[in-house]
């Protein structure tokens, strides 16, 4: 039940990953046109919402204080174990237009470091562990971390400075809230990741019942490492990092990146970013006693202005991670995705309840094509296309290739069933967007019930952007723009 993990890539040299698990979203290669660089707006109602804001909105005010308390004084207990006391002269927490997270207290230069934080203080998994066991990584993460707040180690303060809830659809919606996302893959991995929670937690139940922990804890520490761990290496080594995990995703202009850096000369200057280290997964030290390799939070290469927030993008991925494990869905995403087809045979039925072929062409041409991949397999190709995606940016070319495999070729042809089939799946909506946009305003909806919307919302409009490419070039051409 354990889902496949999505490594994104915040920075080519570092080899390091956010972590995002979306097995049922997962997507090959596609063809886009460069990504957006235009900035992204301040959230109005609630149309961007940080992990970290909803956290605040849904507990009672004494609890939020005592919470940005305990957050607050996370910086200053990073300075003193990292001895740097220079931390608390260049970020502090803020409250920022993604929730609360790292605001720049001067300018920092392009590639400054503003912090290393040493491997010892890295609550990163450990392979052995689960090796031996069938239990989802973040079930065992989350009873190490409670074991360690029982035992009030040296993470503590980071430990108690997590929010008191971390809101993602397979642990804290109900069914409801979740049924309002309209997409059965979304609320299949959800589902799944949540039967995996409860089946883990009566595995865990003696460990979790020795330091007075219940499965509402052993909840709240597998969403907070769902919503915070990057992952790390050829393994995809899940690490949470104290005090980088306070940087907030920002796709166009994250101006910060992380980085595993080993022996920095000075922890306070760009020399620190000079050698990038490859640590070993299942090595928490690296094979060192931990305090020579750091895992480093520095500013990009436009540096960070003072009064900006201090963000990191967590990857060029679709909404389907950042809805069902972070908790929020960014807005106007470029890379959001929605599945076409599964296969080729999807492809070539699509096209016969089109009439661009009869039902009996349609299984013999995709039957020839999928043996003409099978061959091509075996001699070292790429195979048969499988999930094939439409983004904002563009259309997986895997449908480019399956089209012209079926003998549909020409543009008028692609064109026709790439509208045809988003016409197909924004009819099993029940709603429209423009209902939906209303829906989204009227004032009625759980916080919860809002993020579902903003992700339904977001698949429709992928699924509108070749229709309006069409009317388009009809306007053009002087022709009937077709309804949907």
């Amino acid at each position: 039940c354990q889902p496949t993990q999505l490594r994104a890539r915040i920075d080519e040299e570092t080899r390091v990953r956010v972590r995002m698990s979306a097995s049922a979203h997962a997507l090959p290669s596609a063809v886009r046109s460069p990504a957006s660089r235009s900035s992204v707006a301040s959230p109005s109602h609630r149309s961007v919402r940080s992990v970290a804001r909803s956290v605040m909105a849904s507990v009672p005010s004494d609890d939020v204080n005592a919470e940005v308390d305990k957050a607050a004084a996370l910086l200053s207990w990073l300075a003193k174990v990292t001895n740097d006391p220079g931390i608390e002269s260049r970020v502090a927490l803020g409250e920022t237009r993604y929730g609360r997270g790292l605001v720049a207290l001067r300018n920092l230069v392009p590639n400054e470091v503003i912090f290393n934080v040493p491997w010892r203080l890295v609550l990163a998994e450990d392979h052995d562990e689960a090796d031996a066991s069938d239990l989802p990584w973040s079930a065992l993460m989350a009873a190490r971390l409670l074991e360690e707040r029982h035992a009030n180690g040296e993470r503590t303060r980071w430990i108690e400075s997590l929010p008191t809830l971390v809101s993602t659809p397979p642990l804290e919606y109900t069914d409801h809230e979740l049924a309002a996302c309209e997409d059965a893959k979304a609320i299949a991995e959800a589902t799944s990741t949540r039967d995996a929670h409860l089946a883990a937690y009566e595995t865990l139940k003696p460990r979790l019942d020795a330091v007075e922990c219940t499965e509402r804890d052993l909840r709240w520490a597998t969403g907070a490492l769902h919503s915070r761990c990057f992952t790390h290496g050829p393994r995809g080594t899940h690490l949470a990092v104290p005090g980088v995990d306070m940087c907030n995703h920002y796709f166009a202009g994250a101006n910060a990146a992380v980085a595993v850096v080993t022996s920095p000369e000075d922890v306070q200057g760009v020399a620190a970013t000079a050698e990038i280290a490859d640590v070993g997964d299942g090595d928490t030290d690296g094979g060192t006693n931990g305090d020579e390799i750091f895992f480093q939070l520095r500013a990009g290469e436009d540096g960070v202005e003072q009064g900006d927030e201090v963000t990191i993008s967590y990857g060029p991925w679709p909404n389907d991670p950042f809805f069902l494990y972070f908790g929020f869905v960014p807005e106007g995403n470029p890379n959001d995705a929605v599945v076409l087809f599964d296969e080729v045979g999807d492809v070539a039925a699509c096209a016969a309840r089109l009439d661009m072929m009869s039902i009996a062409e349609a299984g013999e041409r995709a039957a020839a094509a999928a043996a003409a991949w099978d061959e091509e397999e075996k001699n070292g190709g790429g195979g048969a296309p499988t999930r094939m995606v439409i983004t904002r940016e563009g259309i997986d070319e895997g449908v480019m290739r399956a089209v012209a495999a079926l003998g549909l070729d020409g543009t008028d042809a692609f064109n026709a069933l790439l509208e045809g089939r988003c016409k197909e799946l924004l009819r099993e909506y029940p709603t429209k967007l423009k209902e939906d946009r209303g829906l989204l305003m009227s004032g009625t909806l759980s916080e919860n019930e809002f993020t579902s919307q903003l992700y339904k919302m977001s698949k429709k409009e992928v699924l509108l952007g070749p229709l309006a490419a069409a009317a388009a070039r009809q306007r053009e051409a002087g022709g009937t723009i077709m309804q949907v």
